[in-house]
């Protein structure tokens, strides 16, 4: 993995994501290498090194998201967007706390989005904002598959966990169940996440679909080919899979109603 600080000229970006109007990124690049990352693509990624390879961290954000605070309508910040505010290197640098310090100061309320447990550190704080709510990412049970398609992320049960100790503290959550890759979910095994989450305490669920970005198949062709060896089952991008998804999404929507928890399509 290389490290390498930088600064930024600005940290408060508005946002076109629903029930956000800024998003924060206290850093480019991500550790946690998931083969299925859109970030890539969504910011022409170009450089010489692989996405997943290289964090940069904008060390001087909280220096100037405090100018910036002063002078912005205060409004939800979701954080973060393109990566995740609590990959691994946040342990060390607590850019991501020092933000949160500063957006709580400011009474902006925070929408955090984490594939990690880490989030657990900032619970004194994430507790005293007016308004909050933390989601995580869950596209499987299995902590295998986890280390496969994520593998710099906290597995599955330990994301569960943190969320259960969030639920449980007063903070409202939510699961992100998306991509949905075929093979990996399943008309089988998706009522017991479902059931899962909704015991950690979570209010509701976003579930997306396997979107093909450039390069997408590409990157994903090794931890495919994995998958399938792991479950037995075909783990395969096929022309005809927005049929699957349209099937599974709708016996997605019926659980939820079944288990009376809130589900939506992301964007």
């Amino acid at each position: 993995m290389k490290y390498e600080e930088i600064n930024c000229k600005t940290a408060l970006s508005k946002s076109s994501l629903p029930e956000l109007d800024y998003s924060l990124n206290p850093y480019r690049g991500c550790e946690h290498a998931c083969s299925y990352c859109y970030a890539p693509s969504t910011l022409h990624y170009s450089g010489k090194d692989s996405w997943g390879s290289f964090v940069q961290a904008k060390v001087n954000m909280p220096a100037i998201l405090e100018k910036e605070a002063r002078k912005f309508k205060p409004g939800t910040v979701g954080l973060s967007t393109v990566t995740d505010p609590y990959q691994p290197l946040e342990k060390k640098l607590r850019l991501t706390r020092s933000c949160l310090e500063v957006l709580l100061a400011k009474s902006f309320p925070v929408c955090i989005q984490t594939k990690s447990a880490l989030v657990l550190r900032d619970l004194d704080l994430i507790s005293e904002f007016r308004k909050k709510e933390v989601g995580f990412t869950i596209t499987t049970l299995d902590d295998r598959i986890s280390r496969i398609i994520e593998p710099g992320a906290s597995v599955a049960s330990e994301r569960l966990e943190a969320m259960k100790k969030l639920s449980e503290s007063g903070i409202a959550t939510w699961a992100f169940i998306g991509p949905i890759i075929p093979g990996i979910l399943t008309e089988d095994n998706v009522l017991e996440l479902i059931r899962e989450i909704k015991a950690a305490g979570s209010s509701r669920i976003l579930i997306d679909p396997l979107r093909l970005k450039p390069g997408l198949d590409v990157a994903m062709d090794k931890p495919l080919k994995q998958l399938s060896e792991l479950t037995g089952r075909a783990c395969v991008i096929r022309p005809s899979e927005a049929l699957w998804y349209e099937k599974l999404k709708g016996k997605i929507f019926g659980l939820c109603a079944g288990e009376k928890i809130d589900c939506e399509q992301g964007l």
